[in-house]
Parts: structure tokens; C-alpha cells; sequence
């Protein structure tokens, strides 16, 4: 390290002594970021004793089957404005058989147990549950330290900058310090949506409601006479449809009839 400082020592005295415009030489990101490591003092080791904010990311999918998708859909509003949470998608799907409501939920990690236990409490029965939890304690620390070497390597190419004396210089300088910038933005925005999944918690909810079907006679007889009506529609339709060939059949039926009662006459 020593060595490295009397080197950044010499050339800053080199620069700022340069009275002829003698060209800054622009160092890579590669030999400034290595010797920026060099730099910097060694991270201190973790006590044993001293515990670890773990960072964990908890989400779960969870199926239940309801007397009332709609009544439930009202709990499951109020109960996720109670756990200051919020419904980030919600949709619905029917059939003939059930009727279902699909949520995905976000509450503070902290609530979500309390989000599951209330779930559980409003279904008849559970149909499947899953909960993972993903622990990103060690992408937290890999990318904080990634993120401060960048910065510091960024502020040394701003030093740089300011000791340029061409176009030329400036171009090049400013190249890196864009380079740079666009790794720390990158790395930023990744810590950012980890503290947003560690810091709220998923849940992806569905509600069914099965529906039972009638097979007594009423029932039967409404769907005999639906299916009546569809086929005498079917069949006018398809006379309809026919109507050239109904035209030619009877025009060349009239046309023999005529001809046979003109021989029958003569």
C-alpha cells in the first residue's frame, strides 16, 4: 500500500508541476480498480459473538376452497389493509364447476405469518400450500462492497478529470467515469430490489368455490327443451343455407312435370 501511495503521490506532483501541457495519461478501470483495492484496508473480520443481520426473502402460494369467493374476497381486502399490506395483481376465472379469484399479496415481511393464519382461517379446506424462504444475505454483502469499490474508483477518474488538459483527455476520462457509472447504477438498482423483496413478503392466493350441479327432473327438462330449440335453429339454418338447391330441385321438377303432362295431352 505504501508503495502504491508514493506512485499516486508522484504522479499527482508530476500533473500539477506541468507547466508545458504535456498529455494526462488516462489509466484503464482495470489497473485503477486493482490498485483502488490494494488501497483500501482489509474488511474486518465478523466476531463470533456478534450476530448477522441475515437478510431473507419469504414467499409462499397458498390454495383454499371458500363457501363464498365474494364474502372471502371482502375479509381478504380488509385483512391485508389490516396487515398494511397491499394486492399487487388480482384476477378471475369461472367455469361451470367452481368459481375462482387469484391474488398476488404484499405485506411486511414481518406480517406474513399472521397473513397465512388468517388464509388458513377462511377456507373450508386447504387445497395446497408452499412457503420458501430464500436467504440473500451474502449477494447483500458481495454487492455493497462491489458497489463501494465503484464509487471510489468513480471519484478517482473525477480527480483525473480535473487535471486534463485536451480534448482528447477529457473524451477519454469522461468514457470511463460513464462506464463506471453505469456499473454503480446497475449495482444499485440490484440492492434495491433485493431490500424491496426482503423488506415485503409474497403471498399468491387462490379462493375456489365449487358449485354443485342439478340433475333432477326441472333441471333436465329446461336443458331437453334448450337443446330442442338448438336443433330445430340448426335445421333452418341449414335449409337456409340450402336455398340455390331447393330452387334448382324444384324448378327441374316443375320443368318434368310440364313436359310429361304436354305428351300426355298430345
Amino acid at each position: 500500500m505504501r508503495t502504491f501511495l508514493t506512485g499516486f503521490l508522484l504522479v499527482a506532483l508530476a500533473l500539477g508541476c506541468n507547466t508545458k501541457n504535456e498529455n494526462v495519461v488516462v489509466p484503464d478501470e482495470e489497473s485503477l480498480d486493482v490498485d483502488l483495492k490494494r488501497a483500501l484496508p482489509p474488511a474486518p473480520e465478523a466476531s463470533a459473538a456478534q450476530p448477522i443481520d441475515r437478510k431473507l426473502i419469504k414467499n409462499g402460494s397458498i390454495s383454499i376452497v371458500v363457501d363464498d369467493v365474494a364474502e372471502t374476497r371482502t375479509q381478504i381486502l380488509q385483512t391485508v389493509k389490516n396487515l398494511h399490506g397491499y394486492i399487487s395483481n388480482e384476477s378471475q376465472n369461472n367455469s361451470a364447476s367452481h368459481l375462482q379469484y387469484d391474488y398476488t399479496i404484499r405485506v411486511p415481511a414481518a406480517k406474513f405469518d399472521s397473513l397465512q393464519l388468517k388464509l388458513e382461517g377462511l377456507a373450508e379446506r386447504v387445497e395446497s400450500k408452499n412457503i420458501s424462504t430464500e436467504d440473500v444475505t451474502e449477494q447483500f454483502v458481495d454487492l455493497g462492497a462491489r458497489l463501494k469499490t465503484k464509487q471510489e474508483l468513480e471519484t478517482r477518474y473525477r480527480e483525473i478529470l480535473k487535471q486534463a488538459r485536451t480534448v482528447e483527455e477529457i473524451l477519454a476520462i469522461e468514457t470511463q467515469i460513464g462506464n463506471v457509472r453505469a456499473e454503480i447504477e446497475s449495482m444499485e438498482g440490484r440492492l434495491n430490489y433485493l431490500s424491496s423483496q426482503v423488506a415485503y413478503s409474497t403471498m399468491n392466493a387462490t379462493t375456489i368455490q365449487e358449485l354443485q350441479a342439478d340433475y333432477g327432473f326441472f333441471s333436465q327438462l329446461v336443458s331437453a327443451f334448450g337443446r330442442g330449440w338448438s336443433a330445430l335453429l340448426a335445421f333452418m339454418t341449414g335449409i337456409a343455407a340450402a336455398w340455390p338447391f331447393v330452387i334448382m330441385i324444384s324448378g327441374g321438377l316443375w320443368f318434368f312435370l310440364r313436359r310429361r303432362r304436354k305428351s300426355g295431352n298430345s
